[in-house]
């Protein structure tokens, strides 16, 4: 099974969401990093926050059925954390 992949371009971030498009209703998404507004790390989940959307994001520790991000930038995240750290590196 195949879950959500982050990839990204000089100005954008692409996502494929495999497995977990029936959870946001489309397969792939692209959103260029300035229209990021925040990401936010809680205890079980991360909150981005982009244009008028909204994705709750996770590792695989996380059950919750938000979205589970298999890779960024094919890279599979070690932790919550990790994950987290990843997602900021791509708009800084």
């Amino acid at each position: 099974m195949a879950n959500t992949v982050i990839t990204s371009t000089t100005n954008s971030i692409k996502v494929v969401f495999n497995d977990d498009s029936s959870k946001v209703a489309f397969d792939k998404a692209i959103w260029r990093k300035s229209d990021i507004k925040y990401m936010t790390l809680t205890s079980n989940h991360i909150e981005i926050v982009y244009g008028n959307g909204m994705l709750l994001v996770s590792d695989r520790s996380n059950a919750r059925g938000d979205l589970i991000v298999d890779t960024v930038n094919a890279a599979g995240p070690s932790s919550l954390s990790d994950l987290y750290d990843k997602l900021i590196a791509l708009i800084e």
